[in-house]
């Protein structure tokens, strides 16, 4: 399942602070490369694991998509996938709408 959202923030900014979600969630970083925007990391929370993948999308005049696919044994991946976004607005102190797209749909392309 992943999550997208638009954000009226340069793709540098959202880097950033997705990284810094990474530390205070506590988790490790297993692959991250500005230049395409994508940062992966595990997190193991409650009992749970699950890896969070994050593309962040440079769509120009300071405006940035962000995608989140969540992998792992968390049962409820669309209240993940929302908890990150609202940590996400809470640090960047911006509102946007979400769209919530299933694996099933994206594979599909609906």
């Amino acid at each position: 399942m992943e999550g997208r959202k638009l954000y009226l923030q340069p793709a540098g900014m959202i880097f950033s602070t997705v990284l810094d979600i990474a530390e205070l969630q506590k988790g490790k970083v297993t692959y991250a490369d500005s230049q395409t925007g994508i940062i992966h990391f595990r997190v193991s929370m409650y009992g749970f694991k699950w890896e969070m993948r994050y593309t962040i999308t440079d769509l120009g005049q300071n405006r940035s998509q962000v995608q989140i696919e969540i992998d792992g044994d968390k049962r409820n991946k669309e209240r993940q996938i929302l908890r990150e976004l609202n940590l996400l607005d809470s640090m960047l102190l911006t509102g946007s709408q979400i769209e919530i797209v299933s694996a099933a749909e994206n594979a599909n392309g609906i």
